[in-house]
């Protein structure tokens, strides 16, 4: 799941490991908090794969600093600099970015079957990169995994319907259940979204008459050409 993360954050932007990592928590919440020992193996991994490579960094327009003769101010403008063109580490910093093949990569792992509640949020930020009729399929097949686990949850409740629970261990089980409804809910709006979508592009597709006419008419009947002297017969 880190490659899907890392992936999905430099298909927009060139980062240094420290801004990919903040990136990536901001995306992600308090749900997945990303370690540097996780984050630069991951990034070694992927290079390997040839899917990222290190991109020379933007370069940095220099403020114009006027010199005053204060060696304070003068040592604050050289610090400054310093700061920028170095890492947290005191190390230069280098900068990844997303190779063609690491586009692929995304892609089959948007596709990947395997879906968690974690995986599959961060499939949904990045599901951009799919086609709409893999997007389509992304959401239907997330919908078909909750609507099972509903059914089994319910299926599991009613045989113990005859059970003493606990006021709050029932009020987290409805929690649950209320969470599995509104993600459903959710899924079937954007199904029905991309569905919409699908089908308002197959309707402004152009019909291969409309695109070849010549293949209308070459399917018509034509009269041979009457000459002058058949005209001139039929009189």
């Amino acid at each position: 799941m880190i490659d899907l993360a890392i992936l999905g954050v430099l298909r927009d932007d060139d980062l240094h490991g420290y801004e990919l990592r903040k990136r990536i928590a901001e995306l992600t919440g308090r749900s997945w908090a990303i370690s540097f020992g996780s984050l630069y193996p991951a990034l070694s991994r992927l290079e390997r794969l040839d899917a990222v490579k290190a991109v020379e960094p933007a370069a940095t327009a220099r403020r114009a600093v006027p010199f005053t003769g204060s060696l304070a101010g003068e040592a604050s403008v050289f610090l400054s600099r310093r700061r920028e063109s170095a890492g947290r580490s005191g190390k230069s910093r280098k900068v990844y970015g997303i190779t063609e093949r690491g586009h692929q990569l995304l892609g089959e792992l948007l596709d990947d079957p395997v879906d968690d509640d974690r995986a599959f949020a961060l499939k949904v930020a990045f599901c951009g990169e799919l086609p709409r009729a893999r997007r389509l399929e992304l959401f239907e097949r997330r919908r078909a995994q909750l609507a099972s686990q509903l059914a089994g949850t319910r299926a599991s409740r009613r045989r113990r319907s005859g059970e003493r629970l606990d006021p709050y261990l029932r009020s987290l089980r409805d929690h649950d259940t209320a969470s599995v409804e509104h993600d459903i809910a959710w899924l079937d709006r954007l199904i029905a979204a991309e569905r919409a979508a699908l089908d308002t592009a197959s309707l402004e597709t152009p019909s291969l008459e409309t695109q070849y006419p010549e293949t209308k008419s070459s399917t018509a009947r034509h009269d041979p050409p009457v000459s002058a002297a058949q005209e001139d017969n039929s009189r």
